[in-house]
């Protein structure tokens, strides 16, 4: 059993331009702990490494997600460029339509879960922020 949650970054934000999401840091937990968890929540789960050279444009995503850093450290920014450093233990929960993006020298291990299964997203995955619908801004 791991330490009690330790929130070492909160950034909940909401509003006509804004979307409320929560980065919070626990335990580093295992990738089968991380997807255990996603199951739970009725949520669809993959584990994939996301290393980014450079930093992403600023996008959204169709589906509310979970993801749990396993390893490595990086850092996003959201809308506003508010940037959270990410390392082991990290999780970040956010709604469909958060705008956010993943900065240069991010080398992570991630588990993500989502609302919505692989086979029902729509192309592109990371989806320009001019493009999110009203209805998932705020």
């Amino acid at each position: 059993m791991g330490a009690p949650p330790t929130e070492w970054a909160i950034a909940p934000t909401k509003g006509r331009d804004a979307m409320e999401y929560e980065i919070t840091t626990v335990a580093p937990i295992t990738e089968t702990e991380a997807l255990e968890q996603v199951a739970a929540m009725g949520f669809h789960g993959l584990v994939f490494d996301d290393v980014q050279d450079r930093d992403e444009t600023l996008h959204w995503h169709e589906f509310d997600a979970v993801t749990w850093v396993i390893s490595g450290a990086g850092r996003i920014a959201d809308e506003h460029d508010t940037v959270t450093e990410l390392r082991p233990g990290c999780r970040l929960q956010a709604p469909a339509g958060f705008l956010h993006r993943t900065l240069a020298g991010t080398n992570v291990r991630l588990v993500i879960g989502t609302s919505l299964p692989g086979e029902a997203w729509t192309s592109p995955l990371n989806k320009e922020s001019a493009d999110r619908p009203a209805a998932l801004s705020s």
